[in-house]
């Protein structure tokens, strides 16, 4: 069964296991400092409750910044990581939110087709911005 819901502080351990398993954005401490902020947003997909994906985003104003977005490796390729964009696409709708942003490396290949499915577009690029010397790229999709 797949759920979708909003998580806080005390999934912080979740979800710095799944992060270990992907982009290794955060550490533990970085997670649960994340999740406490008033003003950052966070839900979970979850697949026969164990948590599959995370998406952490702030709401200003009319815009909407995915901050952190991945699915767990063995969860890959079944669709969890596009129902929690749909998800936030129609909170977006909801809200009157105008556009999402978000970055990406030029070389995380498997996101940029992911995004451009979605239609982000680059709006602008942050040269040799990670530590392996890849671009940040920043795409915005309309809503």
């Amino acid at each position: 069964m797949i759920n979708i819901r909003k998580i806080n502080s005390k999934n912080s351990k979740s979800c710095y296991e799944l992060d270990l398993k992907t982009i290794n954005h955060w550490n533990q401490n970085q997670w649960v400092n994340e999740l406490e902020k008033d003003y950052v947003n966070a839900i979970a997909i979850y697949l026969n409750n164990s948590m599959a994906g995370v998406c952490v985003f702030l709401k200003i104003y009319d815009e909407l910044e995915i901050r952190y977005l991945s699915v767990h490796p063995s969860y890959k390729r079944r669709g969890l990581g596009k129902k929690l964009i749909n998800n936030i696409i129609k909170e977006c709708k909801n809200e009157r939110i105008t556009r999402i942003i978000l970055e990406v490396s030029s070389k995380n290949m498997q996101a940029l087709s992911f995004y451009e499915y979605f239609g982000f577009e680059t709006i602008s690029i942050r040269k040799k911005y990670y530590r392996d010397g890849s671009d940040a790229l920043l795409k915005e999709k309309k809503c």
